[in-house]
């Protein structure tokens, strides 16, 4: 099966994202550390925690990518879903265990470790969020465009009317 540039597209979104977001987290957790040392640590358990947790919700993603592009192949809805089923348990699983490490293993970070499963979720939903209001404004804009601004609308030319006929 041929990776199809759909996937590798929004593979790289999703790996680039959540890079820059677990970077953001481990600038936060630097930053805490500056004013609780006591409560919040700075060490290379954040950096560790961090970078593996990001490949874990990469690899989670791109996992999920490609089951829905052999799924979208499949001309069986039974095996298709039976498929996608399967794949989600999997990739269910592969991030329980990854919590698990995470709180265990005493050179990763929990928070650091379980926090970026949670970016791509929330970078998908805010382009769609973003890409919608973005389109929301070109309509507006194109239609408010559209109107002839020299043209009277039929309630300006009421009104100027019966401005006339009181002052006439």
């Amino acid at each position: 099966m041929k990776l199809q540039p759909a996937v590798k597209k929004e593979t790289a979104f999703v790996a680039a994202g959540t890079a820059a977001m677990s970077l953001v987290t481990v600038v936060a957790f630097f930053g805490l550390h500056a004013v609780r040392p006591e409560r919040v640590p700075a060490d290379g358990s954040v950096v560790l925690g961090a970078v593996l947790g990001c490949g874990v919700a990469v690899l989670n993603f791109f996992l999920m990518a490609m089951t829905v592009q052999k799924v979208a192949e499949t001309e069986q809805y039974d095996n298709a879903y039976r498929t996608m089923q399967i794949s989600y348990r999997y990739r269910t699983f592969l991030q329980l265990i990854w919590c698990v490490l995470a709180m265990v293993l005493p050179f990763i970070n929990p928070v650091a470790g379980i926090l970026p499963l949670l970016w791509p979720s929330i970078l998908i939903k805010a382009r769609g969020i973003l890409s919608g209001a973005a389109v929301a404004a070109e309509d507006h804009k194109e239609s408010t465009a559209a109107a002839d601004p020299g043209t009277e609308t039929p309630a300006e030319a009421t009104e100027e009317n019966a401005g006339k006929e009181v002052n006439g």
